[in-house]
């Protein structure tokens, strides 16, 4: 993506240094490494070099998850909270070994949890009256405000059940109807299993980020962290307005493209609605100077565009076998009066080409058996992540894809994935990038 064309004169090279960083409460180090992890950030594109990436190694959030409740909470299956672990450390280990800083999500959370102002924003979003009744809900505020920083980003990552918050609250619970109408293991904060996932809640273009309004009500309080934590870093908004709207966006929908291009996809995260928000939004500010819409299958397997395709260099896709035809596209465009108009596209990839300013795009498929191709949709195949042109971070399950992606040039490093796949994310998802080298045209 170009550098911003609105508002040029309040961007920064990539290479200067931080000199904004918010202060930490207590003025230690540690504080002040992750306030700076939401400074300099700028992403122009899925294939620059990776210099700095948001993670998140699951923790006891997974062991909330049972057989009565995975589906609610959008697990298909039980992961086993140990081998999950070691697959990710080996993920973020290939990140590390490969040049690229990796911040965790807990790490940020706790160092913006630990400004009061920014503890009692986020306590008054998770403990709502409304839902959990003025006493549980005032209780659990309590509870955060007491806790220290590490501890509240614990519960608030972990959940609480209505059992524990009664043995441990400030204040009595136990007259309350919410508490006795219910089981004790009911949740009064959520635990927020897909946190695992951070391309979704929050997205980062140019030197930007928005925080995104999830689709699942169990995944919505991931954004509303991210955006606390992003905010108390001096983080700047795509927009300046309340980011957190009816209409659904998730960050696995967004694919920078480079040169300016970005393609939403739309289907069972995202809405219509949000992405002619998001399209606006980044053609009015400079942010994008073309942007393509694409409907998704209503499947499953395929809840985000990055479940479907991802960029492996500046010219080429990774593209699943078999939903290539299937996708329907849309140029997103601004009338004269800045609304926006959809034009249906006979010929999509070479209108994406067209605006990235290539002559034509490389097409990659997963592969042509159709067993092994669905097989290996299902375990997120074409959802690699790109640590700089022509290198990539793959799921080892997925042989077929990864040896047509080999055949084809491309460097793949893989990583285990029998329990991470569990949650039907691969690297794409496991990662959200904060520093990219910029593309050059």
């Amino acid at each position: 993506m170009k550098r911003p064309l609105a508002n040029a004169s309040s961007s920064r090279p990539l290479s200067s240094p931080v000199t904004t960083a918010a202060p930490s409460c207590d003025g230690s180090p540690r504080l002040d490494a992750h306030y700076r992890a939401f400074q300099g950030t700028y992403v122009d594109s899925e294939v620059g070099v990776l210099r700095r990436v948001l993670t998140h190694r699951p923790t006891q959030e997974l062991r909330r998850l049972l057989p009565s409740n995975h589906s609610d909470l959008l697990f298909d299956e039980i992961p086993w909270l140990e081998a999950a672990q070691a697959e990710h450390d080996r993920f973020t280990g290939l990140l590390q070994e490969n040049g690229v800083e990796t911040v965790d999500l807990a790490s940020v959370l706790t160092a913006a949890l630990a400004a009061p102002d920014v503890c009692r924003q986020v306590a008054s979003v998770a403990a709502q009256p409304r839902r959990l009744g003025r006493t549980v809900a005032a209780s659990v505020y309590d509870l955060l405000l007491a806790a220290a920083p590490e501890r509240r980003a614990e519960l608030l990552l972990a959940g609480l059940t209505l059992g524990e918050l009664a043995s441990c609250s400030p204040r009595s619970v136990s007259s309350a109807l919410s508490v006795r109408s219910q089981p004790a293991d009911s949740f009064v904060l959520a635990p927020l299993v897909n946190s695992m996932f951070v391309r979704d809640s929050s997205s980062w273009i140019g030197d930007r980020y928005s925080a995104n309004f999830m689709a699942s009500r169990t995944r919505r309080l991931e954004s509303r962290l991210l955006s606390a934590a992003a905010d108390a870093a001096g983080a700047r908004r795509i927009q300046d307005r309340e980011p957190f709207l009816p209409a659904t966006l998730e960050g696995g929908d967004l694919l920078l493209a480079g040169q300016g291009c970005v393609v939403i996809g739309i289907g069972e995260r995202t809405k219509s609605a949000a992405a002619e928000q998001t399209a606006q939004s980044l053609l009015t500010s400079g942010l994008a100077t073309s942007v393509f819409a694409v409907l998704l299958p209503n499947e499953r397997q395929c809840m985000h565009l990055d479940t479907l395709m991802t960029m492996v260099d500046q010219e080429s896709f990774l593209i699943s076998g078999g939903y290539c035809d299937q996708l329907q596209w849309f140029s997103l465009k601004l009338d004269a009066d800045a609304t926006v108009r959809a034009d249906s596209l006979d010929d999509p990839f070479a209108a994406l080409a067209a605006s990235m300013g290539l002559s034509s795009i490389r097409l990659i498929e997963t592969g042509d058996d159709e067993a092994t191709v669905q097989r290996e949709q299902w375990s997120d195949a074409a959802n690699v992540l790109t640590i700089r042109p022509g290198t990539v971070i793959a799921y080892d399950r997925n042989t077929m894809a990864n040896d047509r992606l080999s055949a084809a040039g491309i460097n793949v490093l893989t990583v285990p994935s029998a329990e991470l796949v569990r949650g039907r994310g691969g690297p794409h998802c496991l990662s959200c990038p904060l520093v990219r080298d910029p593309l050059t045209a």
